[in-house]
């Protein structure tokens, strides 16, 4: 038995194929887009791929990666807190500075590197906890629309969106399988991460609310929505520790709002209305979100969304409402929304058995969409307002 012949017999062969065809796809896409970019304030003209996957907030990640934060915030001529390093997370840089001592290889190969094998770690947790709920055949076509998603080319880049993927992943996957230490562990990563996790302390605390009747497993589920809802808040009580600010952290991200918003603080729940009525105007705008927010209440409540199990439900329900709550959606929307993927299984049960056009045209329909965002998002031309 050859190599390949012997690597088809693994349980993961197959996600694993798919996920490395849709990166190689991918990386494709990026070098023919690279070939018309102009020069930017990051690169010359016609970047290499590894250049070219080192812009926007890749960035920052370096920053935190070369010398960590600021235990004094900048401040701007008014007095507000200007965009710094405390809106970006250590695990990522962190992890690839301990990396860079053992493989020390400049941060431009290192991070696109470490996030793509990150994102076949997700992708290998995403199989193994989708055929906990669905057939082998479901799983893998679910695996392909995740593989190939609008946004899915940041899981290449030096991001830290493939970590917190496969760390999300890895709890859903350890929770469904009552490993509630390594549940624990996987969150205690991911809040160092990216934000989200207070989203897992909110499904905690609705299946706890479910299981009235369920002595045991509501203990359990309290001490999972203490645990989740103390690590949640683990990088603002940190930046408070170490800037000596109580709202360092939210002031940080406002900075990245208050040329949409006007205001110098985030208001919770706030900023999906804020939003349209910037770009749609008053009233239109606030229409624009209630329709929104009904497409949502439709989408999940269809039987095959349903079909994907209680508790991949509620996480997808939690991580929405977490997104309500706190996200200013903008051009990286679809970028944010990954930490949803489980709603991908929906569309996967309710085409699974269509003809091979209607699933392939879903998957074209997905390399449309990643031209788009990386001709419209990835892309710089200034003045550029479109970050992925």
């Amino acid at each position: 038995m050859n190599l390949l012949q012997s690597l088809r017999t693994k349980w993961w062969f197959g996600a694993v194929a798919i996920f490395a065809s849709a990166r190689l796809t991918t990386f494709a896409l990026f070098f023919a887009i690279s070939q018309i970019q102009e020069a930017n304030y990051w690169t010359g003209a016609q970047p290499g791929y590894f250049d070219f996957l080192n812009i926007w907030d890749v960035e920052w990640y370096h920053r935190v990666f070369d010398h960590g934060y600021p235990s004094v915030l900048p401040l701007g001529s008014d007095g507000a807190v200007l965009q710094n390093e405390w809106a970006f997370y250590p695990g990522f840089p962190f992890l690839l500075r301990a990396i860079h001592f053992v493989i020390p290889l400049d941060w431009k190969y290192l991070a696109p590197l470490i996030a793509t094998a990150f994102g076949f770690v997700f992708i290998v947790y995403a199989y193994k906890l989708l055929r906990l709920r669905l057939d082998e055949r479901t799983s893998l076509w679910t695996v392909a629309i995740i593989s190939f998603a609008w946004a899915s080319p940041v899981l290449q880049t030096g991001y830290a969106e493939s970590m917190q993927l496969a760390l999300i992943a890895a709890a859903l996957y350890y929770f469904l399988q009552r490993r509630d230490v390594l549940v624990l562990a996987a969150l205690a990563i991911a809040a160092l991460t990216r934000p989200g996790v207070l989203a897992f302390a909110l499904m905690f605390a609705i299946l706890f609310v479910i299981h009235r009747t369920d002595a045991r497993e509501r203990v359990r589920l309290f001490v999972l929505t203490l645990g989740a809802g103390v690590l949640g808040i683990a990088w603002l009580l940190i930046a408070w520790s170490t800037t000596g600010r109580f709202d360092a952290y939210l002031k940080t991200e406002n900075a990245w709002r208050a040329g949409y918003t006007g205001s110098d603080s985030i208001a919770p729940f706030m900023g999906w209305f804020e939003s349209a009525s910037f770009y749609l105007g008053d009233g239109l705008g606030q229409f624009f979100v209630l329709g929104v927010l009904g497409l949502m209440v439709w989408l999940l409540t269809r039987p095959s969304v349903r079909a994907i199990g209680v508790e991949l439900w509620l996480w997808s329900i939690a991580y929405l409402v977490y997104l309500f709550a706190v996200f200013f959606p903008q051009s990286s929307t679809p970028r944010i929304l990954l930490p949803a993927f489980p709603l991908l299984a929906g569309l996967a049960i309710a085409t699974v058995d269509k003809p091979k056009v209607v699933r392939g045209g879903i998957i074209a329909a997905s390399l449309i969409g990643q031209v788009v965002w990386l001709l419209a998002c990835w892309k710089y031309t200034a003045p550029d307002y479109t970050p992925p």
